[in-house]
């Protein structure tokens, strides 16, 4: 084997481990983000969908094991599905009843 190609699966092989370590980062904001996030106009829902795009960079790792991948598929879908339940508009209740003067 040449030192070119040494090289380069060495190159990849950090490459793939910088992009594990991003990806796992990205789902943990965009899972964290998601949670309090109230509207979809929110900014914390707008770090979610970031933090979702990011971790689509999953399917480019090409050294990582097959529980790993499971695992982060998984946190991808949840991200995923709770990023489609967070609700338009918020739901605003009036804390101050209303008074009627007698």
């Amino acid at each position: 084997m040449s030192t070119n190609t040494q090289k380069l699966r060495k190159l990849r092989a950090r490459t793939d481990f910088d992009l594990v370590v991003l990806v796992k980062r990205e789902l943990d904001k965009g899972l964290s983000a998601v949670a309090l996030a109230t509207t979809r106009n929110s900014s914390l829902f707008a770090q979610a969908v970031k933090a979702h795009k990011a971790a689509g960079l999953l399917p480019r790792i090409a050294g990582l094991n097959v529980d790993d991948r499971l695992r982060m598929e998984s946190k991808l879908e949840a991200l995923r599905s709770r990023l489609d339940t967070v609700p338009t508009y918020a739901n605003v209740a009036s804390y101050y009843p209303a008074s009627f003067a007698s």
